[in-house]
């Protein structure tokens, strides 16, 4: 078949495309492989040739150019062996950039057809959006879940091997909460942007959901594995954290897909819950655990199923505090499993709440409850019982009824009962809550919050909830007489829910000091295993409802000793007492202020009014070491002034320990008595009027600020080199602001840049791309002439430079900046930088540490060098730091030669793309760079290239060169370079363009003339 009976055959298809696309949003297209041309029946983008009324015609270079460029090398290599007629089908998914630059998915698809010589010569296929429409996350670009299940498949299916790892972001809901969805979304899109980057040619990226991510580690070894995750640690570090599980593929003989996920899923899971930020593979053991929850939770249905056939209720007693006589019990539930024997409630307790069974389980438990409870009312008529209610339960709509028609048909009344709801659970609606607790407390019935002070919102319960009773947690009540703190917040937790008309339970008493500790903040009720372990019904019954002889032992020990120590604490509060000293005590209490004594020798607290009892919270104190008591330490406090002479400093130290404890401004006078013959220190407080307080507050801020500069000098004093040193003052200044950052700005003569060289960044804050993008002195005017004139600047609102300085708005504004700090650092007249300060949480507007902070930066950098060498230092430090993305357009190298007139020294900055393409690794300066790029072009080229260059700087136009330059892997490759003069100022010339690897050529050898080179 001729040539011209190819065209023909391409003719034909034409005349097929517009009748496709009539009933279709695809894009049909015939590529015609000789005139490596492509035709549509609808437009594409704007650069197309018309060619007929109804078709339009694209070089396939125009089209080349739209693919993004991490899935350009695979697409071009498939279309090259469908042109050399190595295959003849193609079907596959790549990524285009729109017309506004955004990455799309498409698939395409389509057939070569060969002509009688068995050549291709055209390929017939379409473009569509469609087909893939279903499997591409909306928001990140990547492919979906059903994606994955379908890509994983097919490689197992064809025998593959590697490594599947799934990806969650930890802590991702707080940066939700804290920052907002939109902010998340971003960070969600970064992430997947630096993983896509970070993937092998033949590794694939997908977002499942919400914030979990998994990779497709195809051919990857487990250490590989290791080494791309510790690679996401260290890209990631500036953003967030991850877990990671792992599961190799295939696993043992599971070929399932969906099975492997759940694998990975699970080993994450794990990842997560020992600490985070790790990577777990996955374990059979621990997914057996997994399975035997699934087993326990299908053991339990059917014991449901069969009358509740293993769960029983065990009591544990509750007692009244100080006389200890039995005021009731708690229900307990519990299981004997035919399979894993008795189960301790954390573990089979989350499985009835995950899967919803503890709803027939907690109406099982109030039935059996309060039937058992009017059997033990006819025993001893005040017995109370307290039954616990699951959050899943609450969200029934029959709760109310429930608990309600179960103490009906137990004839028990409602006085008698006590529901328990676990505090750790979210309560937040109030008004729905209240709505149920007020239907129970109509019957008589008490509300209780269980765990209290372990969950989310205590004191917002109080307020907010209709409630009885709270029961105080274990964790609050373990060796309370060792430690004054903790005797301390547990009385202050009392004084509040007695004010409140609340009464209280406490939790997990276990040993006698404990009692003795609790019984003087007087609870109402005491529970644990002093008193009691919990039992099955009839233990209880012999032991504690008609008490059996080491019971009734146990309470008349513990009462004989309550009596002992009530009568001790009596005796030594009136130790050596004459009737003065105990008329000035009694005279005391009646005081306002705070008023305590301590010995001088031993610390301990020898005596407080009645105020500083509850400003403590502390009533026994007898004993009790004076940093016990106000610091909850156990060791006495640092820089106490108590055996130092000094007044003075022992009021500021007073002072100070004071408002550490309670947070409020107090003022302070003491005083060395004697008192019964030893030396006392005599404390008075009292808190500070608003006047006084606010003056108090202002010489707090002033104080802290001059301790901080002072701290921020020893710093400086501690560091031993110079770069050291700048980004210990930037770290110190960005903790004291709570700033979002703060950089450091410096100019450069040489390379006519400005750049920030080091910045600080809070934790969670992205490194946010500056606005000065290409930092020229003529776009550095604004903030250069801004500083000149202010020295130091605080911006406390971005809008109130609108109107006047219009640059520097829109500059603040694409960051987000809402506040901002400049000051500059000077060299003698001349501004050679500045420290930038964003978002400052606290201290807005105080500039003296900004200002000690640039003068350290300004004596570093010019301690001990004259102006050449300073410019030096500039320059050196401008270098090293240079952002290299110069420009954001994808799939090339970009790049950017300044060029010294008076030297003739040229620098090349590159971005991530160009340093890849020319080979140069990430410690190369922009010097070595260009010597990279410069000694690899082709010797018969150099004069051609420099001719051009010579050409953008004398005319400014646009210019485009092809040269071959020596790759060390490939050889001699095919290079096109396009560029153009951007600036000229002073002595520096700046070129910007891009650079881009046509393909790959054959070998040259130094015979070859350029001519021929050229053509070739």
């Amino acid at each position: 078949m001729a040539y011209a009976d190819d065209r023909k055959f391409v003719e034909d298809y034409y005349k097929m495309l517009s009748f496709l696309n009539e009933s279709t949003n695809d894009h049909f297209f015939v590529w015609d492989i000789r005139e490596n041309v492509v035709h549509f029946a609808k437009e594409i983008n704007k650069d197309y040739e018309k060619r007929r009324d109804d078709i339009y015609t694209y070089r396939l270079q125009t089209l080349k150019d739209m693919i993004y460029s991490r899935d350009k090398e695979r697409l071009l290599r498939l279309l090259g062996n469908i042109a050399d007629g190595n295959e003849s089908m193609v079907d596959v998914d790549f990524r285009y950039l729109d017309q506004f630059g955004k990455k799309c998915w498409i698939n395409g698809r389509g057939k070569a057809v060969r002509n009688d010589r068995h050549q291709p010569f055209m390929v017939m296929g379409c473009l569509s959006r469609r087909v893939l429409a279903e499997k591409i996350d909306m928001l990140t670009g990547l492919r979906n879940y059903n994606k994955m299940l379908e890509d994983m498949g097919k490689n197992i299916a064809r025998g593959r091997r590697g490594h599947l790892m799934v990806l969650g972001i930890d802590g991702f809901r707080d940066v939700n909460q804290r920052m907002g969805r939109s902010y998340g979304n971003k960070v969600l899109k970064q992430i997947a942007e630096i993983l896509d980057r970070m993937k092998g040619e033949d590794e694939t990226i997908y977002r499942l959901d919400g914030d979990h991510f998994a990779v497709d580690l195809m051919g990857r070894s487990r250490k590989e594995t290791e080494g791309f995750f510790q690679q996401i640690q260290d890209r990631m570090d500036f953003l967030c954290t991850f877990s990671a599980g792992v599961v190799c593929y295939p696993f043992e003989k599971e070929t399932d897909i969906n099975i492997l996920i759940s694998y990975a899923d699970n080993a994450m899971t794990r990842a997560k819950e020992d600490g985070k930020n790790r990577m777990v593979y996955f374990s059979s053991e621990d997914y057996n655990k997994t399975l035997s929850r699934i087993e326990l939770r299908q053991e339990m249905r059917e014991s449901i199923r069969n009358g509740f056939e293993g769960f029983e209720l065990y009591y544990q007693p509750q007692v009244t505090s100080n006389e200890y006589e039995l005021h009731g019990a708690e229900a307990l539930l519990r299981y004997h499993s035919k399979k894993f024997g008795f189960m301790s409630p954390v573990v089979f307790i989350p499985v009835l709440e995950q899967s919803g069974l503890i709803v027939p389980v907690g109406k099982w438990v109030m039935k059996q409850a309060f039937e058992q409870c009017a059997k033990w009312h006819r025993i001893k008529k005040d017995f109370n019982i307290s039954v616990n209610v699951s959050y899943v339960q609450l969200q029934e709509r029959t709760i109310v009824d429930d608990v309600i028609e179960a103490a009906k048909e137990a004839d028990l009344p409602g006085n008698l009962i006590t529901v328990e709801i676990t505090e750790s659970m979210q309560l937040q609606n109030y008004n729905y809550f209240n709505d149920i607790f007020y239907n129970w407390r109509n019957k008589g019935m008490h509300i209780s919050i269980d765990d209290f002070g372990t969950g989310y919102s205590s004191l917002s319960y109080l307020k907010g909830l209709e409630i009885d009773e709270v029961k105080i947690d274990r964790c609050f009540v373990r060796q309370i007489q060792k430690s004054a703190y903790n005797y301390r917040l547990l009385s202050n937790m009392l004084e509040l829910t007695h004010s409140a008309q609340i009464r209280v339970c406490c939790e997990g008493v276990e040993d006698e000091e404990e009692l003795r500790c609790l019984d003087s903040l007087f609870p109402e009720l005491i529970q644990g295993f002093l008193f009691g372990r919990p039992m099955p019904a009839e233990e209880f019954e012999k032991t504690c409802l008609m008490p059996s002889e080491e019971y009734v032992h146990l309470i008349q020990r513990l009462s004989q000793s309550h009596e002992k120590n009530q009568k001790e604490n009596e005796r030594f509060s009136s130790i050596a007492l004459t009737e003065e000293q105990f008329e000035y005590r009694r005279l005391l209490d009646h005081l306002e202020e705070v008023i305590y004594l301590v010995d001088m020798d031993s610390l301990e607290v020898y005596f407080m009014n009645d105020a500083a009892r509850k400003f403590t919270g502390v009533y026994n104190y007898f004993g009790a070491k004076c940093y016990q008591v106000f610091s909850g330490g156990t060791k006495k406090c640092t820089g106490c002034m108590i055996n130092v002479d000094g007044a003075d400093k022992e009021e500021h130290f007073t002072g100070k320990m004071l408002y550490e404890f309670c947070g409020e401004h107090m003022g302070v006078r003491e005083k060395i008595i004697k008192w019964d013959g030893r030396d006392m220190k005599l404390v008075v407080a009292w808190p500070l009027d608003e006047d006084s307080r606010l003056l108090a507050e202002k010489f707090s801020t002033e104080t802290y600020t001059l301790e901080q500069i002072v701290n921020m000098y020893a710093m400086a004093a501690e560091k031993q080199s110079e770069p050291d040193l700048m980004k210990g003052i930037l770290d110190f200044a960005g903790r004291f602001y709570q700033a979002d950052r703060v950089c450091l700005f410096l100019h450069d003569e040489q390379l006519d840049v400005w750049q920030d060289v080091l910045a600080y960044h809070d934790k969670g804050i992205m490194d946010k791309k500056r606005y000065f993008e290409l930092t020229t002195s003529r776009n550095m005017e604004p903030w250069v002439e801004l500083l000149s004139r202010e020295k130091a600047v605080c911006i406390s609102s971005t809008e109130e430079y609108r109107e006047k300085e219009n640059v520097l708005w829109r500059g603040l504004k694409m960051q987000n900046i809402s506040t901002c700090m400049l000051c500059g650092i000077w060299s003698e007249k001349e501004l050679i930088g500045f420290i930038s300060v964003d978002d400052a949480d606290s201290g807005l507007g105080d500039m003296r540490l900004l200002k000690r902070a640039s003068h350290l930066i300004q004596e570093v950098l010019c301690h001990k060098r004259d102006k050449r060498d300073l410019h030096t230092r500039l320059h050196q430090l401008v270098e090293k730091k240079l952002d290299h993305d110069i420009l954001s357009v994808s799939g090339l190298g970009l790049w950017q030669i300044k060029i010294n007139k008076d030297t003739g020294k040229s620098v090349l900055l590159a971005d991530d793309n160009m340093r890849k393409l020319i080979e140069a690794d990430d410690f190369m300066t922009p010097a070595q760079c260009y010597e990279q790029w410069n000694s690899r072009i082709h010797k018969d080229y150099l004069r051609y290239v420099n001719n051009a260059v010579e050409t953008m700087i004398a005319t400014g136009d646009t210019v485009e060169v092809e040269y071959p330059w020596k790759h060390s892997e490939r050889g001699w490759v095919r290079v096109r370079c396009v560029g153009t003069k951007t600036t000229e100022s002073g002595t520096i010339i700046t070129l910007e363009g891009y650079h881009r690897l046509l393909d790959d050529l054959q070998r040259f050898h130094p015979g070859i003339p350029v001519e021929q080179a050229a053509e070739n």
